[in-house]
């Protein structure tokens, strides 16, 4: 049986760690965070919204990543069906643009393999262009959960909880082993991380809704002309998101009272079906920084004396939408189907 050694607990690092699994190797995990540990801003997957929006490729690269989101689509929908323990639920996603720029409902990379997108013809105040479409929602802490547990007790995963600051550290524990490099911004052989990496920190409400909330059963991204994103994602079985912030480099680990404000005024704005009497229930203030990168999601293969590091890092706010499509890349790569691939 092969061995791999899976760096990183998050939903790319778990999702490899799964299929890998479901193939045969022996999987070994090494994280300093969990699943089941108390939420700390350093450990991004479990903030996250989590819905899939779409958007237009500006770039070839966009495409490729693009076509990595459909590949989890797909996945999710049989895990909607399945294995609803998963917590991933499908409903109408809705996109609103002030400035319609590349937006088109045959946009490259916005429309392909969506179910039931539809451009909308009636339109808010100040919007350019809208969208409906079928897409995912879930909830993060339930499926890193979710996946965690079937790789511990179905597939008997091994996790070493430790602080890992070089690649080379993890050779010299495990030589001559491969490691999939899911460290997030990138963690490098020598240490410190890609120079191309960034952290972007992101900032939402947790909310508790009045029954009957029309957000319940979908999910609305509004993107106005000044450049700001306000979305409303249902968690199942978990209140609703409000959000969100996208501070690049701001490394504010703890609630920012300025962006609080901001949000609630954004969400009476634009949502007030989630206040009740003018008031928002807020449940909890998530602070995360997803793990940006300036070309996008890295998935490669780098041959070293010691050993092969498969690269599957940077997935920036997409980690749970690129999540199987990478994970399966990174199965390609490790069989020697693709090994010389570069998205």
């Amino acid at each position: 049986m092969t061995e791999v050694i899976v760096l990183g607990a998050g939903v790319i690092g778990l999702t490899s760690a799964l299929v890998l699994s479901e193939k045969g190797y022996k999987v070994t995990v090494i994280a300093s965070n969990f699943p089941t540990d108390e939420l700390t801003p350093k450990y991004t997957s479990p903030w996250a919204g989590a819905h899939y929006r779409p958007f237009p490729s500006l770039t070839e690269k966009d495409f490729q990543d693009s076509q990595l989101t459909r590949v989890t689509y797909k996945y999710f929908k049989y895990l909607a069906l399945q294995e609803p323990e998963s917590s991933i639920k499908f409903i109408e996603g809705i996109d609103y643009v002030e400035n319609k720029g590349v937006y088109g409902i045959k946009s490259k990379g916005y429309f392909e393999e969506i179910e039931e997108m539809r451009e909308l013809e009636d339109l808010p105040d100040g919007v350019s262009f809208g969208a409906s479409y079928k897409t995912w929602v879930l909830n993060s802490p339930l499926y890193l959960q979710y996946l965690y547990r079937k790789l511990i007790f179905k597939f008997g995963v091994h996790f070493i909880r430790t602080e890992i600051i070089s690649l080379k550290q993890i050779f010299q524990n495990f030589p001559k082993l491969t490691v999939v490099n899911a460290s997030g911004l990138g963690l490098q052989y020598d240490g410190g991380y890609d120079s191309e990496s960034s952290p972007i920190r992101g900032q939402t409400l947790l909310v508790r809704v009045p029954p009957g909330c029309p957000y319940l059963e979908k999910t609305v991204t509004h993107q106005s002309k000044d450049g700001l994103w306000t979305f409303v994602i249902p968690r199942p079985f978990g209140g609703v998101i409000l959000g969100g912030t996208k501070q690049l480099n701001d490394l504010q680990s703890t609630e920012r009272e300025a962006d609080t404000k901001q949000l609630i005024a954004r969400g009476q704005l634009l949502f007030p079906e989630l206040f009740v009497d003018g008031k928002l229930d807020i449940r909890n203030v998530n602070v995360g920084f997803r793990p940006a990168r300036k070309n996008g999601v890295r998935v490669e293969l780098e041959r070293l004396k010691e050993g092969a590091i498969i690269h599957a890092y940077g997935a920036g706010g997409m980690g749970y939408e690129l999540s199987y499509g990478v994970a399966l890349k990174v199965l390609d790569i490790i069989e020697g189907n693709s090994i010389a691939s570069k998205l």
